[in-house]
Parts: structure tokens; C-alpha cells; sequence
């Protein structure tokens, strides 16, 4: 199961039960000041390899690298998902570019957060 909570200053993503186990990931909190661009569907390059994680037909959990970064899906339908682009954000030492995360309704979402983006101050 995939929580998504917005914060005052980040977003938080909270995977509990078999999504947790098959993500090796149980929670990512995400500044909004490392959010580049906010999209309500599917946004990754073509071709990323899994590093750690699960990949079983439409199942998606885990870190995954390709064009000079890191991204980290957690989705089962490719049509509910809604894609963070990052920067400046790490895991751990690692650069994360993108996140795509599977939502009950993408587009509002994606406009929640952008509503919350623009209300928070940039550097």
C-alpha cells in the first residue's frame, strides 16, 4: 500500500505490507524545494535498469538507475501514476532524478502539489 502525504515544507511517501517488502523501501520525504516538475502520468527515460527492487510484469517497486541518475518507481498501473522530477535531491549519496509513484487520482494529485510548490518560497 502506498500513502502519500503533503506537508508543510515536503511530500511524504509511505509504503507499507508487500509494497514496502517488494520496494525495499518503507518511506521517502521529498523537500519541495527538490522538486523540479510535477506530472500526472508516466514521465521516465526509456531505458532504466532495476537495482534493487521488485519487476514482475506491470509491478514496479524499487530503485532503478539510467541516464545519469537514480529514480524510484512504486506503481502496479502505469495509468495511475504521477512523476516527480528532482533535483538536488539524495537518497542516502545517491542523486535521485525522478520518483513515479502509483495514486488513486493522478491528475488532482499532481495539482495539490503543484498547489503546494507554488506556495512555498524558492530559493
Amino acid at each position: 500500500m502506498r500513502r502519500i502525504e503533503l506537508q508543510p515544507d515536503s511530500i511524504e511517501i509511505v509504503l507499507t505490507g508487500l509494497t514496502m517488502i517488494g520496494a525495499l523501501q518503507g518511506r521517502l520525504v521529498i523537500p519541495y524545494a527538490n522538486i523540479r516538475a510535477v506530472y500526472p502520468e508516466l514521465h521516465l527515460p526509456p531505458h532504466l535498469l532495476r537495482m534493487g527492487g521488485t519487476a514482475i510484469g506491470p509491478i514496479h517497486e524499487g530503485h532503478y538507475i539510467g541516464e545519469g541518475g537514480w529514480y524510484f518507481l512504486s506503481y502496479e498501473n502505469a495509468n495511475r501514476v504521477m512523476t516527480l522530477d528532482l533535483e538536488g535531491f539524495r537518497l542516502g549519496r545517491l542523486p535521485y532524478l525522478g520518483i513515479a509513484i502509483e495514486v488513486d487520482d493522478p491528475a488532482s494529485m499532481a495539482a495539490s502539489l503543484l498547489t503546494r510548490l507554488n506556495a512555498v518560497p524558492r530559493e
